[in-house]
């Protein structure tokens, strides 16, 4: 729970509502937009190549608590280094790279981390307490946003006699979460123990070919891992264009923009607690299918409603089906999965989470333009979903 509150303040904070802001508006050019999704892009797209082969690898090694540790790192000295990206095109550079290795390492801690539910779990509990680590990331990401907000973005004194002047309040929102990330990181690495080592003799991509030709044999995986690929795309895109929705449909200002972000985050973590108990209720692959089915029919109510006062009923609605399609899909993977192929398979599963990732981003944007219509675009990321819930089947993904 400590590590995904640990985590989450980095893309909510750097990725999505204040540096990448301060990035298009005071660094880059006018090309801004262009290159922050640039970058988004490239770092999803090597976080899904680089995945399966770091998760092999630490798998053989028995290493996985060490590359997690690596990365948290490598993301704690990134973003740190973010405090000397002024508001100066000189700094443009110098921002596209921190930024890029901060959400490069944070997109790759999860083939790690994920496959460390085992340590912290038994099958009874999986469910449980992955559903409790996802509702406190949640709620991590949302309060240290406030806090940012509070102490560093409204105020016109900041504390330690920092000065405003030279973007110092978004600078130091940027030391404030990386500071934030390693004090909750250490219980993990004090406390959860390293996974079994996988001893096999093949090499690294032997290794990986072997779990590749795992998930082509297992049809009932390889449906469920096509369908990630839909899913996940559907996902990317409502955190991408959520906002610009509300403010485009339903004319949303910047501070209701930011209300409804903490609302999907607090309803999407009330979605993950809940969904945690049904996953070891029922299972977790039931809890993924009814949870894409409600997010198709939430969504189909959001293309039908014009009221804005709707729009934030259905909205919560929406979150709560988002937490727990996210957090079951760890603990599915986590059922299915050998101790020893964790980091393997978490790597798999964030190939296909990514591989594709700005397709729907991408997509979206070209048919709002082209159309001139949010809801024509967001009609197609029903359409993911629905393929998705086609693909996925009826029935549940054997063990390996």
């Amino acid at each position: 729970m400590l590590f995904d509150w640990a985590t989450s303040p980095i893309p909510t904070i750097h990725t999505t509502f204040i540096f990448s802001v301060y990035f298009v508006n005071s660094i880059a050019d006018n090309s801004g937009s262009f290159y922050w999704g640039l970058i988004i892009g490239i770092a999803g797209v090597l976080t899904a190549f680089l995945g399966p082969l770091l998760g092999s690898f630490s798998d053989k090694k028995g290493i996985r608590k060490k590359t997690l540790f690596i990365l948290v790192l490598i993301g704690f000295l990134a973003t740190s280094l973010l405090w000397f990206a002024k508001p100066n095109e000189k700094y443009f550079l110098y921002a596209i790279v921190f930024s890029f290795l901060s959400i490069l390492s944070m997109e790759l801690i999860f083939v790690s981390y994920n496959s460390l539910l085992k340590k912290v779990s038994d099958k009874n509990d999986y469910g449980k307490i992955s559903g409790l680590s996802w509702c406190s990331g949640y709620i991590g990401g949302i309060s240290a946003l406030i806090i940012c907000l509070v102490l560093f973005i409204f105020p016109t004194e900041l504390p330690f006699n920092i000065s405003k002047d030279q973007g110092g309040d978004v600078r130091s929102c940027m030391v404030f979460i990386s500071i934030w990330l390693v004090i909750f990181s250490i219980p993990i690495f004090l406390y959860v123990e390293e996974p079994k080592k996988n001893v096999t003799q093949k090499n690294t991509i032997n290794y990986l070919i072997e779990g590749f030709k795992i998930i082509v044999k297992n049809k009932t995986l390889l449906r469920y891992f096509v369908a990630r690929v839909f899913y996940f795309d559907a996902l990317v895109t409502i955190f991408a264009f959520g906002g610009i929705y509300a403010s485009k449909v339903f004319n949303f200002s910047q501070t209701e923009i930011l209300y409804f972000a903490i609302l999907i985050n607090i309803s999407a973590a009330l979605g993950a607690f809940l969904g945690g108990f049904f996953d070891d209720k029922f299972s977790p692959f039931k809890v993924i299918k009814i949870s894409i089915l409600g997010i198709i029919f939430s969504g189909i109510i959001l293309l039908l409603i014009n009221d804005k006062n709707l729009f934030w009923l259905v909205s919560f609605s929406l979150g709560i089906f988002i937490g727990p399609l996210q957090s079951s899909s760890r603990v599915l993977l986590t059922k299915i999965i050998p101790e020893e192929r964790g980091g393997q398979f978490f790597g798999f599963a964030i190939f296909s989470g990514k591989v594709t990732s700005f397709l729907g981003p991408l997509i979206y944007g070209i048919i709002a333009t082209s159309l001139n219509s949010q809801k024509f675009a967001m009609t197609f990321v029903i359409l993911l979903f629905i393929i998705s819930i086609v693909l996925i089947g009826n029935k549940e993904p054997d063990k390996i």
